[in-house]
Protein backbone atom coordinates (compact mmCIF):
# COMPACT_ATOMS: atom_id res chain seq x y z
CA UNK A 1 0.00 0.00 0.00
CA UNK A 2 1.61 3.46 -0.68
CA UNK A 3 1.88 6.18 1.49
CA UNK A 4 -0.70 9.16 1.60
CA UNK A 5 1.05 11.48 3.30
CA UNK A 6 1.00 14.94 2.00
CA UNK A 7 4.41 16.27 0.76
CA UNK A 8 4.39 18.88 3.74
CA UNK A 9 3.98 15.86 6.46
CA UNK A 10 6.73 14.51 4.22
CA UNK A 11 8.97 17.29 4.34
CA UNK A 12 8.09 17.82 8.61
CA UNK A 13 9.26 14.33 9.05
CA UNK A 14 12.56 14.76 7.42
CA UNK A 15 13.31 17.80 9.23
CA UNK A 16 12.24 16.54 12.31
CA UNK A 17 14.65 13.62 12.21
CA UNK A 18 18.01 14.14 12.75
CA UNK A 19 20.43 13.50 9.62
CA UNK A 20 22.17 10.36 9.19
CA UNK A 21 25.71 10.34 11.65
CA UNK A 22 24.66 13.87 13.09
CA UNK A 23 24.53 12.34 16.76
CA UNK A 24 27.39 10.58 16.91
CA UNK A 25 29.28 13.54 15.25
CA UNK A 26 28.16 16.12 18.14
CA UNK A 27 28.97 13.22 20.63
CA UNK A 28 32.49 13.53 19.68
CA UNK A 29 32.29 16.90 19.46
CA UNK A 30 31.25 17.82 22.70
CA UNK A 31 33.94 15.22 23.95
CA UNK A 32 36.51 16.76 21.84
CA UNK A 33 35.42 20.64 23.09
CA UNK A 34 35.60 19.61 26.67
CA UNK A 35 38.47 17.41 26.23
CA UNK A 36 40.48 20.62 24.91
CA UNK A 37 39.24 22.54 28.55
CA UNK A 38 41.64 20.03 30.22
CA UNK A 39 44.76 20.84 28.02
CA UNK A 40 43.97 24.56 28.00
CA UNK A 41 43.35 24.21 32.08
CA UNK A 42 46.86 21.97 32.58
CA UNK A 43 48.71 25.08 30.34
CA UNK A 44 47.17 27.71 31.95
CA UNK A 45 49.60 28.22 35.20
CA UNK A 46 52.63 28.25 33.14
CA UNK A 47 51.36 30.80 30.51
CA UNK A 48 50.54 32.84 34.11
CA UNK A 49 54.12 33.00 34.86
CA UNK A 50 54.75 34.60 30.82
CA UNK A 51 52.07 37.35 31.61
CA UNK A 52 48.47 37.08 33.11
CA UNK A 53 46.81 38.11 29.90
CA UNK A 54 48.00 34.53 28.40
CA UNK A 55 46.38 32.48 31.67
CA UNK A 56 42.97 34.71 31.07
CA UNK A 57 43.33 33.61 27.30
CA UNK A 58 43.37 29.94 28.41
CA UNK A 59 41.07 30.16 31.03
CA UNK A 60 38.71 32.09 29.38
CA UNK A 61 39.07 29.44 25.92
CA UNK A 62 38.61 26.78 28.08
CA UNK A 63 35.73 27.35 29.90
CA UNK A 64 34.03 28.07 26.79
CA UNK A 65 34.55 24.94 25.26
CA UNK A 66 33.74 23.41 28.80
CA UNK A 67 30.33 25.04 28.10
CA UNK A 68 30.26 24.47 24.94
CA UNK A 69 30.63 20.73 24.64
CA UNK A 70 28.04 20.64 27.29
CA UNK A 71 25.47 22.73 24.97
CA UNK A 72 26.08 20.05 22.46
CA UNK A 73 25.30 17.32 24.33
CA UNK A 74 21.98 19.12 25.85
CA UNK A 75 21.31 20.79 22.61
CA UNK A 76 18.69 23.02 24.04
CA UNK A 77 17.44 24.08 21.02
CA UNK A 78 15.88 21.74 20.09
CA UNK A 79 12.67 21.58 22.08
CA UNK A 80 10.20 23.74 22.82
CA UNK A 81 8.39 25.02 25.48
CA UNK A 82 6.81 21.58 26.45
CA UNK A 83 9.72 19.32 26.24
CA UNK A 84 8.83 18.27 22.52
CA UNK A 85 11.08 18.03 19.63
CA UNK A 86 10.97 21.15 17.46
CA UNK A 87 9.80 20.76 13.52
CA UNK A 88 13.40 21.59 12.31
CA UNK A 89 15.05 20.83 15.38
CA UNK A 90 18.78 20.06 13.43
CA UNK A 91 18.41 23.26 11.01
CA UNK A 92 17.92 25.22 14.88
CA UNK A 93 21.57 23.97 15.59
CA UNK A 94 23.25 24.78 12.60
CA UNK A 95 24.66 28.54 14.21
CA UNK A 96 25.77 27.38 17.07
CA UNK A 97 27.90 24.69 15.15
CA UNK A 98 29.77 27.43 12.64
CA UNK A 99 30.16 29.68 16.11
CA UNK A 100 31.92 26.54 17.72
CA UNK A 101 33.89 26.16 14.00
CA UNK A 102 35.21 29.35 13.70
CA UNK A 103 36.19 29.75 17.26
CA UNK A 104 38.04 26.45 17.07
CA UNK A 105 39.85 27.67 13.91
CA UNK A 106 40.74 30.58 15.55
CA UNK A 107 42.12 28.57 18.31
CA UNK A 108 44.33 26.71 15.81
CA UNK A 109 45.56 29.57 13.55
CA UNK A 110 46.42 31.73 17.38
CA UNK A 111 48.22 28.35 18.16
CA UNK A 112 50.09 28.24 14.96
CA UNK A 113 50.81 31.85 15.07
CA UNK A 114 52.03 31.79 18.78
CA UNK A 115 54.50 29.05 17.56
CA UNK A 116 56.16 30.47 14.30
CA UNK A 117 56.67 34.20 14.52
CA UNK A 118 54.77 34.81 18.20
CA UNK A 119 52.02 37.65 19.28
CA UNK A 120 53.83 40.94 18.57
CA UNK A 121 51.06 43.02 19.64
CA UNK A 122 50.16 40.88 22.74
CA UNK A 123 52.04 41.27 26.28
CA UNK A 124 55.37 42.42 27.32
CA UNK A 125 57.41 39.29 26.60
CA UNK A 126 55.45 38.11 23.10
CA UNK A 127 57.85 36.15 21.16
CA UNK A 128 57.24 32.80 19.52
CA UNK A 129 56.87 30.18 21.83
CA UNK A 130 58.28 26.12 22.17
CA UNK A 131 56.45 23.71 20.78
CA UNK A 132 55.62 20.85 23.24
CA UNK A 133 53.83 17.94 23.99
CA UNK A 134 51.50 19.56 26.46
CA UNK A 135 51.08 22.58 24.25
CA UNK A 136 50.16 19.69 21.43
CA UNK A 137 47.39 18.54 23.53
CA UNK A 138 44.46 21.38 22.75
CA UNK A 139 45.39 21.64 19.18
CA UNK A 140 45.29 17.75 18.50
CA UNK A 141 41.61 17.76 20.34
CA UNK A 142 40.66 20.99 18.33
CA UNK A 143 41.50 19.79 14.72
CA UNK A 144 38.98 16.66 14.92
CA UNK A 145 36.82 18.95 16.42
CA UNK A 146 36.61 21.15 13.55
CA UNK A 147 36.31 18.20 11.47
CA UNK A 148 33.19 16.95 13.33
CA UNK A 149 31.40 20.65 13.54
CA UNK A 150 31.96 21.17 9.73
CA UNK A 151 30.45 17.49 9.22
CA UNK A 152 27.52 18.47 11.45
CA UNK A 153 26.86 21.89 9.63
CA UNK A 154 26.81 20.11 6.36
CA UNK A 155 24.29 17.44 7.29
CA UNK A 156 22.13 19.78 8.36
CA UNK A 157 22.40 21.84 5.31
CA UNK A 158 20.77 18.05 3.80
CA UNK A 159 17.82 17.82 6.48
CA UNK A 160 14.79 18.70 4.80
CA UNK A 161 16.27 18.53 1.47
CA UNK A 162 14.23 15.79 -1.06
Amino acid sequence: MRDRRSAAEIAADRQASPAPGIKRELRWAAILSIGALLGHAVDAPDHLTEWWGFATFFVVVGAFQFFYGFGLLLQPWKYDDTGGLRAGAEQRGRSYYVLGLVLAIAVVVAYAITRTSGLPFLGPDAKAERLTLLSLIPVALDLPLIYCLAAAIHRTRQVGRP
